[in-house]
């Protein structure tokens, strides 16, 4: 009897498993399969991007440092304490934006330290990609800068 439950339960543990590693498996090709421009753009317009991690760093807790694309090319948002716009072109699977139009409020240093770190970084190419829901912008030096849809 004893032997009968540990076969059983063994083959339910390699069963899952196999389901695990196989599902595992499917997740990663997808999310690492090189995607269209156009479907980039599918991915990126008409949804607000907030800021987890800028060139690296992690943001300022409840800084909303956002980006909202649309199709035709324009991006607005906040840096944290300023409101900005501009425009972007995606070719290739990389990004590059033109320069911001900003608003000038004063902020408090940290928030003032991050601004200038996310409108840096914007700076040049980057590469664009999708990875668990986040959305990606990788410098060339490597250095990703981490966002997550609002919702």
């Amino acid at each position: 009897m004893f032997e009968r439950r540990t076969m059983k339960a063994l083959l339910a543990m390699v069963l899952c498993l196999s389901l695990l590693t196989a599902c595992a498996g499917k997740k990663a090709v997808s999310e690492d399969a090189a995607m269209s421009d156009a479907d980039l753009l599918a991915q990126l317009a008409g949804r607000a991007w907030v800021a987890e991690y800028i060139d690296g760093l992690p943001v300022v807790d409840m800084s909303h440092t956002s980006m909202v694309f649309s199709t035709d090319g324009k991006v607005k948002g906040t840096g944290g304490c300023n409101s900005y716009s501009g425009g972007y072109t995606l070719e290739n699977g990389r990004i590059s934006f033109t320069p911001f139009a900003t608003t000038m409020r004063s902020c408090v240093p940290a928030l003032n330290d991050q601004e200038m770190r996310f409108f840096s970084f914007l700076n040049g190419k980057l590469i664009v990609k999708f990875k668990s829901g986040l959305l990606y912008l990788v410098s060339e030096e490597g250095k990703p800068s981490i966002f997550s849809e609002l919702e």
